[in-house]
């Protein structure tokens, strides 16, 4: 065996390889794209860790926030 045929080979055999790596990790990637959990639904109670905060009128209004600033 040529220098010649032992590059062809490793050439013929590194791409061949990178195919086969290629589908494998585009089947894996599909794998994981099927076992993503469904979205939630909505919300029923609120926040699962914190409370939204709803302001009064009173606390939004622009003389307030000119006289703190």
């Amino acid at each position: 065996m040529s220098v010649i045929d032992l590059l062809i080979t490793i050439i013929v055999v590194t791409i061949l390889v990178t195919i086969v790596l290629g589908v494998v990790t585009y089947v894996a990637y599909k794998l994981r794209l099927a076992r993503r959990p469904a979205p939630p639904g909505p919300a029923s109670g609120g926040g699962r860790y914190f409370v939204v905060h709803h302001p009064t009128p009173a606390a939004a209004t622009p003389e307030r926030d000119a006289a703190q600033g």
